[in-house]
């Protein structure tokens, strides 16, 4: 993995600044990176489609957190590019940077789950037997549905714990003092039981009821915890965990990455408690970045159906989250078998543009951005992408985050001189 241009690392220190320093930010990326077309990262039709949300991103830092409006949510949808989080994490921390901290968001034990997930947490199991479902799985089932994160976590085992840890030396700035556990309730879910690094009991989250969300208030900001299953009466014999969403109680940006690796669109359609918890988190934003493994196989993709899994999926979130508005955005280039360019990608872009344009939803073209058709090949060479020629490196994550973040404050910028 090359390391970042100096020149490059001084220039992200600027985040957040005026339009000058934005437009310098991205002339050092061009410097850096000369495969890039900078001058295309801008999000189409944004004064029409992001109104709502620039209007809220003025809103959180002139209100204390206790207010209506204090916080500004946004869900980023998409697949492996989101699971490991590094490419949504540059996003959210510029954004914070910018519009304040509200706290890490919504998280998941993924490790717990036997898959990858995101440095800015840890999680490891401690006790218990754990059993895991992803939306991929195409038979529902009914002893472990699949919610809010695109995957679950179950145990039938009292006393199954697992720990959650930020590491502090890299993420000071995700410390929490409160978290909402998002569970199935009902009179057969064990209790859970929050305690800190040390064993000290912080708090218990009932499983009777009929609220999938509970928040815990904690004493303090920390950095850890352990949740563990328990049982005080004999009908208690199981626990199935959807997430967990880790606040600080300051106002600001809440930024909430959901992936799962290889999803396409229609598996998230036919989730329906995905839908269903999806306004338990009030977004403001719903970021699309989907699309890379429903062209992925060769004479697989027709646009027809790709329309039809996209409108499906957008309708079922305004229905579900009437106030929240949309960004769709152009998945990467990427080759199949690592040699041969992947023409349908394209094709699947025009029906995003389309769509954004026939709905009044924002739209932005990374694949342009990046270098236009098999320009993955450049960022290979660059240090920027893995040997697959699909997935980057964590520098190449960076980079993407940084572009769609100045993309917003382009949009943003515009908006504040109308």
């Amino acid at each position: 993995m090359r390391s970042l241009p100096y020149l490059l690392l001084l220039s992200w220190l600027l985040a957040g600044t005026p339009a000058h320093a934005q437009q310098t930010q991205l002339d050092s990326l061009q410097k850096a990176y000369p495969f890039l077309r900078t001058s295309a990262n801008h999000i189409e039709n944004a004064s029409i489609g992001l109104q709502r949300f620039y209007q809220r991103l003025r809103l959180p830092q002139q209100q204390p957190a206790a207010l209506p409006g204090s916080r500004v949510s946004i869900v980023h949808l998409g697949d492996s590019h989101l699971q490991a989080d590094d490419y949504s994490d540059r996003v959210r921390r510029e954004l914070q940077r910018s519009y304040g901290n509200a706290g890490r968001g919504l998280v998941f034990p993924f490790e717990v789950a036997r898959t990858n997930g995101s440095r800015t947490y840890r999680t490891a199991r401690t006790s218990g037997t754990w059993r895991a479902k992803r939306l991929l799985v195409v038979q529902p089932d009914s002893t472990l549905p699949v919610g809010i994160n695109g995957i679950s976590l179950a145990t039938a085992d009292s006393g199954a714990a697992f720990t959650l840890r930020v590491p502090i030396r890299y993420w000071p700035s995700y410390q929490f003092n409160a978290v909402m556990l998002l569970r199935r309730p009902g009179p057969a879910a064990f209790d859970w039981q929050v305690l800190s690094e040390r064993g000290r009991l912080l708090g218990t989250v009932p499983g009777a009821g009929h609220s999938v969300a509970d928040t815990l208030p904690l004493d303090s900001l920390r950095t850890s915890l352990t949740l563990r299953t328990t049982r005080r009466r004999a009908t208690q014999t199981s626990a199935v965990l959807y997430g967990l969403v880790l606040e600080n109680g300051r106002p600001g940006v809440l930024y909430h990455a959901i992936g799962i690796n290889g999803a396409q669109v229609h598996q998230y359609n036919r989730t329906p408690l995905f839908f269903e918890q999806l306004p338990l988190l009030h977004p403001d934003l719903f970021i699309i970045s989907l699309g890379t493994n429903d062209a992925f196989i060769p004479g697989r993709f027709t646009p027809e159906r790709f329309t039809g899994r996209l409108d499906t999926l957008i309708s079922t979130l305004r229905q579900r989250c009437p106030e929240a508005e949309f960004l769709l955005c152009a998945p990467a280039d990427s080759y199949r078998g690592r040699r041969y360019r992947n023409p349908d990608l394209g094709r699947l872009s025009a029906v995003l543009r389309t769509y954004a344009q026939a709905h009044d939803l924002a739209y932005w073209d990374f694949a342009a951005v990046q270098g236009g058709y098999g320009s993955m090949g450049q960022w290979r060479a660059a240090g920027l992408a893995l040997n697959d020629f699909v997935h980057f490196t964590t520098a190449g994550y960076d980079v993407q985050g940084l572009l769609l973040y100045l993309a917003i404050q382009d949009g943003f910028s515009a908006f504040r001189t109308r």
